[in-house]
């Protein structure tokens, strides 16, 4: 199965998701920050895989990874 890994890091004094280098615009939250990130990748095209979205621990210590789904249809955007 491919993945595809978004992270939420910081960015320009708020949160932002992250794909390979390139980074979204800033979001206010960390929250907004993954619910933009979760909506991006669910419109994903690749193939059977799956995408994974990681964000700093709220503890502080290393990351928390969560699967998100991918569309597989065939349809395209």
């Amino acid at each position: 199965m491919a993945y595809i890994t978004y992270q939420i890091v910081p960015h320009d004094n708020g949160w932002a998701y992250k794909l390979g280098d390139t980074l979204s615009e800033p979001y206010a939250t960390r929250e907004q920050a993954m619910d933009r990130a979760r909506d991006v990748a669910s419109r994903q095209k690749i193939g059977n895989g799956d995408a994974l979205l990681a964000y700093p621990s709220p503890d502080g210590n290393g990351w928390k990874f969560q699967p998100l789904e991918t569309d597989k249809s065939s349809s395209r955007l």
